[in-house]
């Protein structure tokens, strides 16, 4: 079994994910069940402009395509909300959408730097607070820029104990050290495998324990064969593994995190 605990649907004026296109990769990769966000909340452009209200989408509007793809294919996928928290806020009717569909939505993604607002800022509370009450993972992209440092999730995560953070590509365009080695100071602190290297990955297994690196892809970021790239990770954590590390990796962490165990 593998669940990829970090894929989107959704197109941006700079990134198309189509959902034929995640649904035919997972199925050519054999990849089980996804964890899935819609590219469609980002609010600023790879230029830091805003995106046109024309073709984007509400935050209430990204919710719903999320849950629409979800309950198209139960089986095979759990949504993420990707929030938008500049733009907008937590709103009431977020509140009651998150609550009414516990069963195909199970947290938040957000990414710093898409939405030109370091995790650390206030406008992220309400969120943070919801998700603190009611056990929510949160997924948060983390890279080199000014807005999304790993160090920041760690911050926060020291205040919000109920929540998971998931902190996705353990800081992009590094080496990765920084955030492997937050990863073991905090109970409810985890990264993943997208765009990390192996040697990366390995290192962070061994610092931090399996039981804090989820696989992940960005798929179908690259399209159909995105997974092409992951071959390697996966061969090589099933070669250097124990059988309870390499299944951690690959799909008990993302099991207890998501609340999927009921799912597959």
């Amino acid at each position: 079994m593998i669940i990829d605990s970090h894929v989107h649907i959704g197109n941006t004026v700079f990134f198309e994910t189509p959902e034929d296109i995640l649904i035919k990769s997972m199925k050519k990769y054999k990849i089980d069940f996804g964890i899935v966000s819609s590219l469609d909340g980002c609010e600023y452009d790879p230029d830091l402009n805003i995106i046109d209200p024309k073709v984007s989408k509400s935050q209430y509007e990204v919710s719903l395509q999320t849950l629409q793809f979800v309950k198209k294919y139960p089986d095979m996928f759990k949504g993420l909300i990707w929030i938008k928290p500049d733009t907008e806020s937590f709103t009431k009717d977020l509140e009651n959408f998150m609550l009414s569909n516990k069963d195909y939505i199970c947290g938040f993604k957000t990414h710093p730097y898409h939405s030109k607002l370091a995790i650390t800022d206030k406008k992220y509370a309400k969120y943070l607070e919801f998700a603190d009450k009611h056990n929510l993972p949160f997924e948060i992209h983390t890279a080199k820029d000014i807005y999304s440092k790993s160090e920041f999730v760690y911050e926060v995560a020291k205040d919000y104990k109920n929540i998971n953070f998931i902190m996705v590509h353990l800081d992009l365009w590094t080496d990765n050290s920084n955030a492997i080695n937050l990863l073991p100071k905090l109970p409810n602190l985890y990264g993943d495998t997208t765009w990390v290297s192996t040697e990366s990955v390995l290192k962070a297994i061994k610092i931090a324990g399996s039981n804090k690196i989820l696989f992940g892809s960005d798929s179908p970021i690259d399209g159909i064969n995105t997974y092409e790239k992951y071959q390697d990770l996966l061969k090589t954590l099933k070669k250097e593994l124990s059988t309870d590390d390499y299944e951690n990796v690959i799909f008990k962490n993302a099991k207890k995190i998501f609340n999927i165990l009921n799912h597959i």
